[in-house]
Formats: C-alpha cells, structure tokens, sequence
C-alpha cells in the first residue's frame, strides 16, 4: 500500500458522535490522521457530541469550512460527508454534489456516509416489515422521511464516488453501502458489575432516541404491564445525556432496543459491550451477513413471551452476556472500522 501521507475528514454533522469515534479508530489503529468536524447552532448552549473541530453555523460559517477543508498543507486526501449534507449542512444535495467534485478536483476522495433515517425509505421498509413504525403516519414524520429519502436515492443513482452505511440493514436502501460499523465511546469496554441472576424482579430497561420510530408506546405498555405484575423492574427513558446513558445500562440486566427497524446501531452495540442482554428486532439481511448476532430477537407481538422466558430461564444469561462482549470487541471496538477505511484510503493497519 501507499506510505504518502493520508488525511481523513469526517463530517459535518457527527451524528451521535460517531465520526470523531471513527477518526480516533483511524488514528490510533492506521498511520493515517483523521479528524471530526462539526456544527454548533448560536441557538445551543452545549453540544451533546463533541467533534474535533466545531464550527458555529452563522453567516460565513460554511464558507470558512469551506476553505479549510481546501486549505494547503492540511487539505486532507480523504472526505466522508454525512448524510448528503454540503459543508456546513446548509444547502441541498446538488450543492454536496458540486462540493464533492470539486474536492474530486483539488486531490480528495470523497464518500458519502448514511446513519439510518437519512435512507431508510418508509414505504419500502413497510412493504417487508409486518411491524414498521411507517404503517402509521407518526404525526406526519413518516410522509417528511418518505420525500426525503426517495429524493436522496434519486440522487445517489448520479453519485459517483464511494458509499459507507452504518448498519447492515441499510443494504437494502443503499445496495452498494459499504458496512462502518458504529462505534462506541472506549469507556464501554471497561468491565461492569456482572448481570444479576439472582435478582427476584430483573432490572429491564429501554431507552430509546426517537420514540415514534422505536414502537415505544407499546414496548412500555408490555414493560409496564410486567413491572405492575412483580415479574421485572422496568424502566423507560428519553432524552438523557451520552454521560447518562451508561449509568442506566448499569443498572439495567436486559435493554430492549429498537423494534420494529430491522436493524440495530449505537445503543446495541454499547449494551453488548456492556455484558448486558440485548432484545431487538433484526431482519433477514443482518442475519445472514452477522450470523454471530447474540440479540434475542423480538417484536412487540413477542416481546412479553420473550421477558417472561428470559426471566423463568436465566442458565443462558452468562453465556449471552459473553457472547454480545465479544462480539462487540470483533465489530465495534474500532479496529474493524478503521481497517474498512484504510482500505479506502490505500493505508495499513498497524499491527498489535
């Protein structure tokens, strides 16, 4: 491979802070550098995910990312844009369009990168999951989604460059996405406090990002109904900090994560390294490519049958809390993504 220096920018929007985790994957596991740029709106007063380098969107905001990201000697060789939004965001996809030719022009490879809801298409993602959020029109959002996405693969039929996604479901929305697995922040490889198997009532928690699309209503009624029964401890969560979310999971012996997607991102693989039990719902096409999956599957129509067996049955829960360890250390500990961008980017691996 190519010793010349090798440079990543990923960015703009850093959503749930994995570009600046899958720059610190390519800095400390490749000789490249790599670097996470985001955006601050006046109207914030913190930024929930931190990036490594954090632009403030007013007026002449995008012109000066602009200009740096071409800026000679530290224009980088490599781009990641995130969800087809042009530096610094403002503007449509024509204008990412033209933004990545013109990086095309002065030396960087481009890519595009996709986290979920910017390509998940709501009415194709109905017509193959008998539990979709987007059977219901959520408020209005799954028609916003609907438009959104099918103009983003309109154009991605004239986008030339390389795709990444960050889950396997994706594949479907985007057949030429290459998989980045998320990663996690490193602090959820340090060893916590074993499940409990000897808790009376188990401690299951679900704490979802966006309600609406996670089936949330009726995974609490479930939850609830079996908490008001003595069978678990059942707590339901929204909207706490990135520094919270790990005290949760510590508390939690079982995390429901996202029913009814198909798929599943951050918070799983947080949950597997943490040794907590992981319930989802994945179709087909991860299955196949992951066969190593140690989430116990479910769907609201299960879910109940699903605690109540797990609850009555804990001789499997050492082995599957293992099992989501080291799977989380195979995919999302950072070196399997930073080996899929090296490849990219015509760079090694460093060696342990």
């Amino acid at each position: 491979m190519s010793r010349s220096p090798r440079r990543l920018v990923i960015g703009m929007l850093n959503t749930a802070g994995q570009a600046r985790e899958w720059a610190n994957a390519v800095r400390h596991n490749t000789p490249a550098a790599a670097e996470s740029w985001g955006i601050k709106r006046p109207e914030e007063s913190a930024i929930s995910f931190t990036a490594d380098r954090t632009y403030t969107l007013v007026n002449g905001a995008a012109n000066q990312a602009w200009k740096d990201l071409l800026q000679v000697p530290t224009k980088p060789t490599h781009l990641i844009i995130e969800s087809g939004k042009p530096i610094v965001i403002r503007g449509t996809f024509r204008r990412m369009l033209f933004q990545a030719l013109t990086a095309r022009r002065h030396g960087i490879g481009p890519a595009l990168l996709f986290h979920g809801s910017d390509i998940r298409v709501p009415s194709m993602h109905a017509a193959t999951h008998p539990g979709s959020p987007f059977h219901e029109s959520l408020d209005g959002l799954t028609a916003k989604l609907e438009a959104k996405t099918q103009t983003m693969r309109r154009w991605l039929r004239v986008w030339p460059f390389p795709i990444f996604i960050s889950t396997v479901d994706l594949k479907r929305f985007v057949p030429r996405g290459r998989w980045l697995p998320i990663v996690p922040d490193a602090s959820w490889f340090t060893p916590m406090l074993a499940i409990s198997t000897d808790r009376p009532r188990p401690h299951v928690l679900h704490l979802p990002s966006r309600r609406a699309l996670f089936q949330s209503d009726r995974v609490d009624q479930i939850g609830q109904a079996l908490h008001d029964e003595g069978v678990i401890e059942y707590r339901s969560i929204t909207g706490v900090t990135p520094a919270e979310v790990r005290a949760h999971v510590q508390w939690s012996d079982i995390v429901i994560d996202k029913i009814g997607l198909g798929g599943t991102g951050v918070m799983g693989a947080e949950v597997m390294a943490s040794g907590r039990l992981l319930i989802g719902d994945v179709d087909q096409t991860v299955r196949d490519e992951l066969g190593d999956l140690p989430l116990i599957q479910s769907s609201t129509g299960t879910l109940e049958q699903v605690i109540r067996d797990l609850v009555a049955d804990r001789s499997t829960w050492a082995n599957r809390a293992a099992a989501g360890q080291a799977f989380a250390r195979k995919y999302h500990d950072g070196r399997y993504s930073a080996a899929v961008l090296a490849k990219w980017m015509g760079v090694s691996v460093n060696q342990p």
